[in-house]
């Protein structure tokens, strides 16, 4: 349940105290402790927890019974609104059917998405992603590069040539590179090569370390003149560390999985924003 716009505005006058834990634990059975009661309908600590996870950030710095009370009222008075609006019909109305139609989709369309993540995703696969990974990179490569970006080839060939007579290359990047690398002397770290465009990573791994390509390199962004500073073995992330990257990456394949199985199930027209043609 979404509290009233309101919040912030409440808040700003209460003053301030202990912080609340704002994570949505799941409340342990046996203590889903029954907070409130209207016309015999009970409101749980659950709900309460529910409400508590809309709360912007700035309700952590209010007093606990601050929090307390104004969840528990907000619950209350979104119950009794409710059952008037449907007193008076007004959940009848079909607009309203539509959009409420909606939010029970989307309730039931995470509930089972996170169901399906709980099934398929657990350390076992994080782990089997990461020894998948180590072998990938086993035998990758990386180099550290500066480069020069300018607009033309004739620029490109101006600054090869100068490099050439001994001029600081880093100093070249300052003075004439567009890129916003420039300013750090044209330096772009260790990268390896599908983290660049195909051509200028494949003239960055033809230069030996301390080398300058010998033409300038062409690519959407303009004309590259590229220093080699150094080459290295990749060197793979912890376990600890590729953790998080790794399992981000499997919920998104889990999760595109989950739609286009859905979605092979059933009879999909997409009619777009034109509608449906008429019949």
């Amino acid at each position: 349940m979404r509290l009233i716009y309101s919040m912030v505005a409440v808040l700003a006058v209460l003053a301030a105290g202990s912080f609340w834990n704002l994570s949505q634990a799941q409340m342990p059975v046996g203590q889903d402790k029954v907070v409130a009661k209207v016309d015999g309908y009970e409101i749980r600590m659950s709900d309460m927890d529910a409400a508590r996870s809309s709360l912007p950030p700035q309700a952590a710095q209010y007093p606990d019974h601050v929090i307390t009370n104004f969840l528990i009222t907000n619950l209350v008075n979104a119950r009794l609104a409710a059952a008037e609006a449907r007193r008076q019909g007004v959940d009848k109305d079909p607009a309203l059917m539509r959009r409420i139609e909606r939010t029970v989709e989307q309730i039931l369309q995470n509930a089972l998405l996170q169901k399906t993540l709980n099934e398929k995703l657990g350390e076992k696969q994080i782990r089997e992603a990461y020894d998948k990974m180590l072998k990938e990179t086993s035998n990758s490569d990386e180099v550290r590069a500066r480069h020069v970006l300018v607009k033309t080839e004739k620029e490109a060939l101006d600054v090869i040539k100068r490099a050439k007579r001994g001029e600081d290359f880093a100093a070249l990047a300052k003075e004439r590179s567009t890129g916003p690398s420039g300013r750090n002397g044209g330096d772009l770290g260790y990268f390896t090569a599908e983290r660049m465009v195909p051509a200028f990573s494949a003239a960055a791994f033809e230069t030996r370390p301390g080398q300058i390509t010998a033409k300038p390199v062409k690519t959407r962004f303009g004309w590259h003149v590229i220093k080699v500073e150094d080459r290295r073995k990749v060197k793979p992330p912890s376990f600890k560390e590729a953790r998080r990257k790794l399992r981000e990456n499997l919920e998104q394949q889990v999760r595109e999985d989950f739609n286009a199985s859905l979605r092979a199930k059933a009879n999909v027209e997409d009619f777009g924003a034109a509608g449906a043609p008429p019949k």
